[in-house]
């Protein structure tokens, strides 16, 4: 699957799939919660080859590609529990004719342990066109990063996130995938070229709450602050 059809695709796909009455989310899985999880991902990759977020899109912005006036940058925001990170890696692995092993299995859910992660599906504010401009402008004001093996783009102008967390602070730094290019259709309905790409943020909850909200707070490469809060007590 490439990725800019994950991209399309993640504010259309909330539909739910997974269907919870725990009453917090589980920071470390058992052997049990670790096949379940491959299973579903598996499933999900054979049946339809679409991956299903369920409750885990927490939010969404923008319906498609196509653009409104007041469209924001960030297009939705997924929350990565142990679980749902497992489901989704079995999904891709299987897409791609490798479907996880046991060993394998438990040794990515063991890499999980205890994290969560907000992942940020967004698009550039302007065209492809524009970006190295953009980017050379902020990184002359100290706004943007350097980047290594990837193009220069808005993604870089992404700091450290907070998340509020049984009366704590953690910080992550973003994790970056991305820039792509797509088409997408702005408001007069013409098209136009911009970079789209995930920015992820991970936070380690070992010895914190794993039920109950949590805060999210970052801001976009423009500047716009966000804060989103997730209910863990919904979530696997």
């Amino acid at each position: 699957m490439s990725l800019t059809k994950t991209l399309k695709r993640v504010a259309l796909i909330g539909a739910g799939l997974l269907t919870s009455s725990a009453l917090a989310l589980t920071p470390v899985l058992t052997p049990d919660l670790t096949a379940q999880a491959v299973k579903e991902g598996d499933t999900m990759s054979r049946d339809t080859g679409v991956y299903t977020w369920g409750p885990y899109l927490i939010k969404t912005y923008t319906e498609d590609v196509r653009l409104q006036p007041d469209s924001p940058e960030v297009d939705g925001i997924a929350l990565g529990t142990p679980y749902e990170r497992l489901r989704y890696e079995s999904f891709i692995q299987t897409f791609q004719d490798r479907p996880l092993t046991t060993a394998q299995s438990a040794q990515f859910a063991q890499k999980w342990n205890n994290k969560i992660s907000f992942l940020l599906y967004t698009h550039s504010p302007g065209p492809v066109s524009q970006e190295e401009e953009l980017w050379q402008q902020a990184y002359n004001q100290g706004q943007a990063t350097e980047t290594k093996g990837r193009e220069h783009s808005y993604l870089d102008l992404y700091q450290p996130a907070t998340l509020t967390v049984g009366g704590k602070t953690l910080t992550a730094k973003p994790e970056i995938d991305g820039p792509y290019g797509d088409q997408f259709t702005l408001p007069a309905g013409t098209p136009e070229f911009r970079y789209l790409g995930v920015v992820h943020y991970t936070f380690d909850l070992t010895g914190l709450p794993t039920n109950g909200t949590v805060t999210l707070n970052f801001k976009d490469s423009t500047g716009k602050t966000y804060n989103q809060q997730a209910n863990l007590s919904q979530l696997r």
